[in-house]
């Protein structure tokens, strides 16, 4: 009798591990999809090619479409792929732009003129003449201009069909360097066109580096580099360089992860006014600019622009520092790399930095970041500010600082949320923001 009570027991294991235990049923030559199968549901693992990219996603088809074809599937996702291509804006009216490919893009065989709109898109201050890679999911829909689906837009980084025509640096007697001043050599690059490749320093600096001559397809944004150089100027008042390149080999230099990087610092009073900033460290400076004499004294105007005792004008207060500084990661956000840059843009809005502080900030340290699978990301307060004080004469209505400690990680980790306010700025505004790689 204890046998025919187990029988039922049993048929019912049975059948559930028949109608819902997933059995591996092919791998497929799209570029690698593979699929498990159930008699109640089928898991696809897309890796599908779709044109240059790859279509990876993970999904389940419950009953009835468990039974369909993979590419019956497929009719499924196709207006979930994501495509990309960099073109030149044509036209801005509104929220509704029209760009003309660049004439290597596949899209270019399909429409001379896109349109799309871009009221739900990031605002990344683009004009008329600007090149930008564009994201969309679907088809070009077949009009006067075509129309696409766009989910994202950016500032083009790899032009490597497009030629820089605008002037960067005037080249001048004056601005000329005569003799071998060694402006930089450990250099990460940050855009790349058909006639020259942009970069910053790898060990912060406050200036934009142009490099001239063509750079071979071995090299990518983010790559780190070492660059010999020749035929240099420098613009002291924009902080723009450039030069010609004669040679660029991989470099291995790493940042110190107890020195605090690019913390650059704004002043924005009500009126022209007389302003000294004093910092207090805990650590040593290793670099500023303007030269730090005990202490910064310059004028500021409402809109930021500064002047020092020299009549030099300076766009902000620069400067490095080696701080013993134990940072704080017990809230923060782990975030795919991939999406460092839309992360950076909504956080930095949040915690008080307007679009071109923000930009500054994100133009600095989106090349260390979004390579990486994922970042840990927390915004110092106490922790930063009580490390380095600052002594503001006279006294800020608004002061706001901004630090971000970060690290590389390999997969995702829980880490408790950080909240961040907005503060309202009023009256004389201070605002600083920089940060530390923490290794």
């Amino acid at each position: 009798m204890k046998i025919k009570k187990w029988i039922p027991i049993i048929i019912i294991i049975s059948l559930v591990a028949i109608l819902f235990t997933p059995i591996p049923t092919g791998v497929y030559k799209d570029g690698g999809t593979r699929v498990y199968s159930a008699l109640t549901y089928k898991i696809v693992d897309w890796n599908r090619m779709t044109g240059d990219t790859t279509y990876d996603k993970t999904r389940l088809y419950v009953f009835p479409y468990n039974f369909k074809s993979i590419d019956g599937l497929w009719y499924y996702e196709e207006d979930k792929v994501e495509y990309s291509f960099n073109a030149t804006i044509l036209e801005i009216n509104g929220d509704s732009v029209i760009v003309e490919p660049l004439a290597d893009e596949q899209e270019s065989n399909s429409a001379s003129r896109i349109s799309f709109g871009i009221s739900g898109l990031p605002n990344i201050d683009a004009k008329v003449g600007d090149f930008v890679k564009v994201t969309y999911t679907g088809g070009i829909m077949e009009s006067y201009p075509a129309q696409i689906n766009a989910i994202n837009w950016e500032k083009a980084k790899e032009l490597r069909s497009a030629e820089f025509t605008e002037q960067w640096v005037e080249k001048t007697n004056e601005n000329k360097w005569t003799e071998n001043h060694d402006l930089f050599s450990d250099i990460r690059i940050t855009e790349i066109y058909s006639n020259c490749f942009f970069a910053r320093t790898v060990i912060p600096f406050p200036y934009e580096i142009k490099l001239n001559g063509k750079l071979s397809d071995e090299w990518c944004v983010g790559d780190q580099v070492i660059c010999s150089y020749e035929n240099t100027y420098y613009d002291e008042e924009t902080h723009r360089v450039e030069a010609d390149f004669t040679d660029i080999e991989v470099s291995t230099l790493q940042l110190n992860p107890n020195v605090a990087y690019k913390p650059v610092i704004y002043l924005y009073p009500e009126k022209e006014t007389g302003v000294s900033v004093k910092l207090n460290l805990n650590g040593e400076l290793t670099c500023t600019y303007p030269e730090y004499k005990d202490g910064w004294k310059v004028t500021a105007t409402p809109d930021g622009t500064l002047t020092g005792e020299n009549g030099q004008i300076y766009n902000y207060l620069y400067w490095e520092g080696e701080t013993y500084a134990q940072f704080d990661f017990s809230k923060g956000f782990c975030i795919k790399g991939e999406d460092t840059a839309t992360f950076l843009e909504e956080a930095l809005e949040k915690i008080g930095l307007n679009r071109k502080e923000a930009n500054e900030f994100i133009v600095y340290w989106l090349p260390m970041m979004e390579q990486n699978p994922y970042n840990i990301i927390s915004f110092q307060t106490d922790r930063y500010t009580d490390a380095a004080q600052l002594e503001v004469t006279p006294t800020p209505n608004t002061l706001i600082r901004v630090f971000m400690s970060w690290h590389k990680s390999d997969s995702f980790v829980e880490i408790p949320e950080q909240t961040l306010s907005t503060p309202e700025r009023n009256g004389f505004t201070v605002v600083e923001w920089g940060g530390s790689e923490v290794k």
